[in-house]
């Protein structure tokens, strides 16, 4: 009897001690769908016939597709052009700050290419973060931006949506 109940101890202290450690992994490590919407300022300067470049600012809300997670309910902003040559780019480069939900910040570098006023394909990288976020790394395989008609001249809207892989240390 003594020895059953040893081994019953001994077992649930073991599957507490790995059970704690599978929940512990869940949380330094996932993958998330993200739909980030943005609203966008931009300043263009023409560089002769049908080519330009342009500088913008953009301010984004992230939702997850499973409304959880760790970019769930962030906000982020971006820095970031490209040169536009008769309407096509292929060397937009970003920089960005998520603000999460906890006061961490997750920082990001984007790159695309696309066309003007259409769909874009890039990556979203991971650089770095602070708080619990300190050293995240990760990226998105692919991000895809969706350009739609702004609700008022001047600015742009879109959204982005991308699965976001990252693993914390």
């Amino acid at each position: 009897m003594k020895k059953s109940i040893l081994i019953l101890g001994l077992s649930l202290v073991l599957l507490a001690v790995l059970g704690s450690d599978v929940i512990a992994q869940t949380h330094k490590e996932g993958v998330e769908s993200l739909t980030t919407s943005y609203y966008v300022t931009s300043k263009v300067i023409p560089l002769g016939d049908g080519r330009a470049y342009m500088a913008y600012e953009a301010f984004g809300v992230v939702v997850s597709d499973t409304r959880e997670g760790l970019f769930h309910g962030a906000t982020i902003r971006a820095l970031g052009g490209m040169t536009v040559e008769k309407g096509v780019f292929n060397d937009e480069k970003a920089y960005g700050v998520y603000n999460l939900l906890n006061g961490d910040k997750v920082f990001v570098a984007i790159t695309g290419a696309g066309k003007i006023g259409e769909t874009m394909k890039g990556t979203v990288t991971l650089i770095g973060g602070t708080g619990k976020c300190a050293g995240i790394q990760g990226s998105s395989a692919e991000a895809t931006r969706y350009m739609l008609r702004p609700a008022m001249e001047g600015i742009g809207q879109s959204y982005i949506k991308l699965k976001m892989q990252y693993k914390l240390p």
